[in-house]
């Protein structure tokens, strides 16, 4: 496995918040101190996680359980962001300004068809 620390759920609370939140409690070893970990609710009953689960904690600042993040490729050497292409954000624009303005032609070929 990779350098990604793993750490131990050791309490979780829930959150006041507009959307229903808790707040996980993690640490890396006993002499830590505990990490505090704010996830959607919805998001760790989706993960199963409970107190005493070992975890990581993905890019997306979130908890993933030991077998999901090993499923997802996290302790893979290759980091799978850095497989993703940097696309120029314009590039994309000029695609869907392309696929507007032929959609719009094809309307209008239509149109002055009938």
């Amino acid at each position: 496995m990779n350098e990604i620390p793993i750490y131990t759920i050791i309490k979780i609370e829930p959150e006041e918040a507009e959307i229903p939140m808790l707040t996980f409690y993690v640490k890396e070893d006993a002499m830590d101190e505990p990490e505090k970990i704010s996830m959607e609710e919805l998001t760790s009953y989706d993960r199963n996680l409970k107190v005493g689960d070992q975890v990581v904690i993905g890019a997306d600042e979130t908890l993933f359980p030991l077998d999901m993040a090993e499923n997802l490729g996290m302790f893979d050497d290759i980091d799978p962001l850095s497989q993703i292409p940097e696309v120029d954000p314009r590039q994309w624009q000029m695609e869907w300004m392309n696929n507007y303005m032929d959609a719009l032609e094809e309307l209008e070929d239509s149109t002055t068809n009938q």
